[in-house]
């Protein structure tokens, strides 16, 4: 199990900040992004297809997330997320992307 950071601007702010995306939403995909990470992060380390390139330290991460409380749309959260501290028990969050479906 690993603790999660997120960084603080391009991240945190970031997400807390974006327009059009409810309250629910926004605690739904914290929720899931902590826990599922936290929890099965090995899985998500090993794999090399998620690797951004040969022996990086970051591998991508994604999330699907239906605004049921805001306008309904169905939302796709791109993370970037940087592992070389994870000898020590920590990923760090990196960048997130945000892709709006219908």
């Amino acid at each position: 199990m690993y603790s999660l950071r997120l960084h603080a601007e391009r991240v945190t702010r970031y997400l807390r900040n974006y327009p059009d995306l409810s309250r629910q939403a926004r605690v739904k995909l914290f929720a899931n992004l902590h826990s599922d990470l936290r929890i099965n992060g090995d899985f998500y380390r090993s794999d090399t297809e998620r690797r951004l390139a040969p022996g990086s330290n970051c591998f991508w991460y994604a999330i699907l997330i239906k605004d049921d409380e805001g306008d309904g749309r169905i939302r796709q959260f791109s993370f970037i997320v940087d592992d070389q501290h994870a000898v020590y028990g920590v990923v760090l969050v990196e960048f997130v992307q945000i892709d709006v479906g219908a």
